[in-house]
């Protein structure tokens, strides 16, 4: 019997409210047509378990057992399972896998490797879903492709959770032609050369940041600054140029496109508060991996039209 990959599960519950009455008694009343999503202890009874989410009655989660089932089955195939865990205060699961059959892509300070990433949420953000996550294993950088996709297996969203794994080979096939053109787009922004007096303008373009007057009160008295960044994206910023010069593998990679977009995604991944890493911020449709997609087309268009020559 196989172990489980998570020690807990999730179930829907009825909810009832408190409601007093007249003579000061208090009795509880169902809350017609929602059901609380409780996360509990598969294997402790004395476990009350923890709601995560509320949703319509007629909404059924999806259970990390059935998670657990695509992962077992794809390892029949040839995948290795080789991380799992939950985010969002528990409110989206994931497990992350291997195979070595997808290629790899190492130059001067970058090693990327993909994997397989499968998730589930309880709040309704990330429905069943499959798709690729690259690694760059010299900073340990990430970056998602096709998020939106399902590689691995065809999912409903049903009170049984019914999926469907893709045939193996038709999985790599897509896999491959998706990891295959992410390579060729890096190697062009590492063939690229980068203008490191732009770096303040294109991660200004990351950030949505603008320079603008700021009104300001000293001695009682409110005046006007020059043009300037907020405080927050001016050391959000300072945060990305030190990336840009001292992150895991830039100074190997030189003064290309490719170290400036692997500033942003050091920065997004690795300088990050806990709140924002434990919200999910930095993966699928988080703030900072929205930031990482729209630094990775800036550096992308620069490669065909932009201040940058080919080295």
């Amino acid at each position: 019997m196989r172990e489980n990959i998570f020690n807990h599960d999730v179930a829907p519950v009825k909810m009832y409210r408190e409601v007093a009455k007249e003579n000061g008694d208090v009795s509880l009343v169902e809350v017609q047509g929602f059901n609380a999503i409780v996360r509990a202890s598969k294997t402790n009874p004395y476990d009350t378990g923890q709601v995560v989410y509320v949703h319509p009655s007629s909404y059924y989660p999806i259970q990390l057992e059935r998670l657990e089932e695509i992962a077992y089955e794809l390892e029949q195939s040839g995948y290795k399972i080789t991380g799992s865990g939950e985010l969002k205060s528990n409110r989206l699961a994931f497990i992350e896998l291997e195979n070595e059959d997808l290629p790899n892509l190492t130059f001067e300070g970058t090693e990327l490797s993909p994997k397989m990433w499968i998730g589930t949420s309880h709040d309704g953000s990330v429905a069943l879903k499959s798709t690729i996550k690259i690694v760059d294993t010299v900073c340990m950088n990430s970056f998602m492709l096709n998020s939106a996709s399902n590689i691995l297996f065809k999912a409903k969203h049903t009170r049984n959770s019914d999926y469907r794994i893709e045939e193996y080979q038709n999985q790599l096939r897509i896999a491959k032609e998706s990891i295959t053109e992410y390579y060729e787009i890096v190697k062009r922004l590492q063939d690229t050369k980068w203008i490191r007096s732009e770096n303040n303008k294109e991660f200004a373009n990351v950030l949505g940041a603008s320079m603008k007057p700021r009104k300001r009160k000293k001695d009682g008295k409110e005046y006007w600054t020059e043009k300037q960044y907020s405080g927050k994206h001016a050391s959000q910023i300072a945060d990305l140029n030190w990336s840009y010069d001292n992150s895991p593998g830039q100074e190997s990679r030189g003064e290309t496109a490719w170290r400036w977009f692997s500033a942003v995604t050091y920065w997004a991944d690795h300088m990050i508060s806990d709140r924002e890493l434990e919200s999910g911020s930095n993966i699928l449709s988080g703030t900072r991996a929205r930031q990482k997609a729209k630094a990775f087309n800036i550096a992308q268009s620069f490669t065909y039209n932009g201040f940058v020559n080919p080295l």
